[in-house]
């Protein structure tokens, strides 16, 4: 018993004492002392403690002393852990007009705009709850049909049954597409100046584009000190491990 009242009152100080650098960094960048506000949040951060809105006052802070980079980055991270706020996708998009690239997503046509919205609704850990609740559900109504007398009611089973497989089906292709986005999905925001996006992992290649700070990419694969990544506009190359920071 006086581990757990320890250990209760470690953690009450904990946060309360990062709320405590919470609300102080509010008010630095509410006075417009904004390295401050950073150095505050940051504190909080080193703490182990992660949050949307923590990262989108980082974000707000970084934008006010114009590092788009950074606003951009922490807009990012603060969208992955709430991504349905408009006021972080506002922000992100504000943000994302100082930028020197200006890379426009490939376009979707209906049917695959149609699924990608379904697969979004949820994240794939939800997913995975929900193919697993048909899966159990198709199971017991099978089970039903199995032990039921009454041919009307052996037909109902048999049909909410063969209905709750096919959802089951469904629900677990989307899991599945779901983990497979997630997995593959590593964004990271470049921090150099700029960077040449090359053909091959060498100085020696030939240059394909030369991209700037605050551009987002995703990482497919890295090799050395070289990555190999993707702009949203479909064009990959090759640029150096070091001029980008991951997002997750």
């Amino acid at each position: 018993m006086k581990l757990n009242i320890i250990t209760l009152l470690f953690f009450s100080f904990c946060i309360g004492q990062n709320t405590e650098l919470f609300d102080k960094g509010n008010d630095l960048y509410n006075q417009g002392r904004y390295l401050e506000a950073i150095e505050s949040y940051s504190d909080i951060i080193k703490d182990g403690k992660h949050s949307s809105e923590l990262y989108y006052n980082m974000g707000n802070s970084y934008y006010k002393l114009n590092d788009i980079a950074n606003s951009i980055f922490y807009y990012e991270k603060a969208l992955l852990l709430n991504p349905k706020s408009e006021k972080i996708t506002n922000n992100l998009s504000f943000a994302q007009n100082m930028l020197i690239d200006k890379i426009e997503p490939l376009p979707q046509n209906q049917i695959n705009s149609f699924f990608s919205s379904i697969i979004n609704l949820f994240d794939y850990s939800i997913w995975q709850y929900i193919f697993l609740f048909f899966e159990f559900t198709a199971v017991i109504f099978l089970i039903l049909y199995l032990i039921s007398k009454t041919p009307l009611n052996k037909k109902r089973y048999f049909i909410s049954a063969l209905t709750l497989s096919l959802f089951f089906v469904l629900s677990l292709i989307a899991a599945n597409i779901s983990k497979n986005n997630y997995v593959n999905d590593n964004p990271a925001i470049i921090f150099d100046k700029q960077v040449d996006l090359r053909t091959e992992p060498n100085l020696r290649s030939e240059e394909i584009n030369t991209l700037h700070e605050g551009t987002k990419l995703n990482i497919i694969e890295k090799i050395d000190d070289w990555s190999y990544i993707e702009l949203k506009n479909g064009n990959k190359g090759w640029l150096t491990s070091s001029s980008y920071r991951l997002i997750r």
